[in-house]
């Protein structure tokens, strides 16, 4: 049975309702209630377990605004103008209509029909009739007709007010109605649970957002999210919201919380509402290094340097970016080959798609399985970018190359690499059909030693980097301390240098950094080189001996783990897993 009730905005038509025979399958209740009174009655209805409500005119447009089951209107029918019409035939002159454009459009038809003489005045809002009404009793008015507001205020005004009153006619075709909606109701609230089941039981943390930041609604995990309102506060969700809005496109980004790092997409879900959708797909302490990530707020990434080596690589960035295969860029330890690899990605994509970071020491089976392969399938545009491809443990490497083989041309892949694959094919510790697959278009980056030209660059630019992110005073270094930096050999390439300049910067309370200041800096690594080179200390296990062993060899060799590796004669993967212990 449809439990349902009829709220009459006037006495006659709960009487006419109560000697009607209604439908079987609806359970009719009656009651009296008009506007404010109605929406009362209304919402005390819906709590009561009612399932469908019937009313009319302005009463069922107020309630149909505070409850969330179905309202149906009782039309105002022919038959029900007829009649009004009919009860004052005898007046000639003086009479209006003031109502909605729903009854007065159909009113003026029959008056027309009929030749009846009636002013017709069609309102938007109750709060217009007072008005017109005075301005028809100044006019010469005598009759009003109208809903149960009209004839409410014409008496007040001094006007003989005639409700137009709904017959049996209307109020059954309004039960059929309340049948066909409330089946239909039905049917959509059982599609809606089985969507809410759905979002409340997705694999994500999952919460739609307007635009503001209001939260329209959120899943169960996303409720018991422990990072959530970090995540909905930090000022890094409303700028990927508008670029979601923007562009129209699906945004990754990682906001920083107190303790944590956060990788979330942001997906749009209505345009003209501007909801947003903000899945969580997994978080990380600070300093814990992640085998995969994604970075979603690309920025651009200059190439600095005026050496010969820069200047061709910014007239060809353009062309690797573009390219149709993957690119494979080469060079030692913190000579930048991320930074060039971003740059790319910026050349080819802008801000608008993530780059999918890869750490290729730290991959295991685990994280191949459960993020690599399920975080490259959610982007149709974008990069992957590989780094230490040589570190990729064997065992997985035939599944990388079937992944990287498969993504669509609208995935640029880069990988980065210390030295040449070659040999590593042909030792057989490196799969050749990857090999194949990366290597299309490689990049050679030289090292720091072999362009030093570019260090005053470099200095100017690290400074400014500096006095942006720290407030450092440091604004420049003079021409002879930075002739002094050209004197040595830099093993750790750009990374030694961004280390030396950030310590100088910090160091100096001056506004130039002198050469002095270089001088007593650099002959401190000296002293320290030279006594870590005459002594390693051998208190401790055996397991924090062979820690101390491999950073001594790192260090000797400027941090290239490739050369490391080799001298201690194990491979990169198992270096990396060492490191990390």
């Amino acid at each position: 049975m449809i439990k349902t009730l009829l709220i009459a905005p006037y006495q006659g038509l709960a009487e006419t309702a109560k000697k009607m025979k209604v439908p079987d399958e609806i359970e009719l209740d009656v009651t009296v209630a008009n506007l404010e009174e109605g929406v009362r009655v209304a919402k005390l209805a819906e709590k009561q377990g009612y399932d469908l409500i019937v009313s009319r005119g302005g009463t069922a447009s107020m309630i149909q605004d505070v409850v969330s089951i179905p309202v149906v209107y009782i039309e105002i029918t022919g038959y029900d103008m007829l009649r009004v019409f009919t009860l004052i035939r005898g007046i000639k002159v003086g009479v209006a209509l003031v109502g909605y454009a729903n009854i007065s459009q159909g009113a003026a038809t029959i008056c027309s029909i009929l030749e009846f003489d009636v002013k017709m005045i069609t309102i938007q809002s109750r709060n217009e009739v007072r008005g017109h009404l005075e301005k028809l009793k100044q006019q010469g008015y005598t009759v009003v007709i109208g809903d149960v507001i009209t004839v409410q205020v014409a008496e007040q005004v001094g006007l003989r007010g005639v409700l137009i009153t709904s017959g049996k006619e209307a109020i059954s075709a309004a039960l059929e109605e309340g049948k066909r909606v409330y089946y239909f109701f039905r049917r959509v609230n059982n599609q809606f649970y089985y969507f809410q089941e759905t979002f409340n039981l997705m694999p994500f943390p999952t919460v739609l957002l307007r635009s503001d930041g209001e939260i329209m609604e959120k899943n169960l995990l996303f409720g018991q999210y422990k990072g959530s309102n970090e995540i909905l506060t930090s000022g890094t969700i409303y700028n990927i919201m508008k670029q979601v809005l923007a562009n129209e496109a699906t945004q990754w980004a990682e906001i920083e919380g107190e303790n944590c790092i956060y990788e979330i997409q942001a997906f749009l879900v209505n345009k003209s509402e501007a909801i947003i959708g903000i899945n969580i797909h997994s978080s990380f302490e600070k300093t814990e290094t992640k085998a995969v990530r994604i970075i979603g707020d690309s920025v651009y990434i200059p190439i600095i340097g005026e050496s010969d080596q820069s200047q061709s690589l910014r007239e060809n960035i353009q062309q690797y970016a573009n390219s149709d295969g993957a690119v494979c860029i080469i060079g030692e330890s913190g000579i930048g080959k991320y930074s060039v690899a971003k740059a790319m990605h910026f050349k080819r994509f802008g801000q608008d798609s993530p780059i999918i970071v890869i750490e290729g020491g730290y991959l295991t089976e685990e994280p191949f399985k459960q993020e690599v392969q399920s975080k490259i399938s959610t982007i149709k545009f974008g990069t992957v970018l590989i780094k230490d491809i040589e570190s990729v443990p064997h065992e997985i490497q035939k599944n990388l190359y079937s992944l990287l083989h498969n993504l669509p041309n609208t995935v640029k892949v880069i990988v980065l690499a210390e030295a040449s694959l070659e040999k590593l094919v042909y030792e057989r510790s490196f799969n050749k059909d990857l090999y194949n697959e990366i290597s299309k278009y490689v990049l050679h980056l030289p090292p720091l030693r072999k362009r030093k030209e570019d260090i005053r660059d470099f200095v100017d630019y690290f400074l400014a980097q500096f006095h942006e992110e720290d407030g450092n005073e440091t604004v420049g270094m003079k021409q002879d301390a930075v002739e002094y930096l050209k004197q040595f050999e830099w093993p750790g390439n750009l990374s030694q240098l961004r280390n030396v300049i950030r310590e100088l910067s910090i160091m100096n309370p001056l506004n130039y950094i002198e050469l002095s200041h270089v001088k007593e800096l650099l002959d401190k690594y000296e002293q320290m080189s030279d006594i870590d080179d005459k002594r390693l200390p051998l208190d401790g296990t055996l397991k924090e001996i062979e820690q101390k062993i491999i950073k001594q060899v790192l260090h000797e060799e400027g941090n290239n783990q490739s050369n490391a590796a080799k001298r201690l004669d194990i491979n990169r993967s198992t270096l990396w897993r060492k490191l990390k212990e």
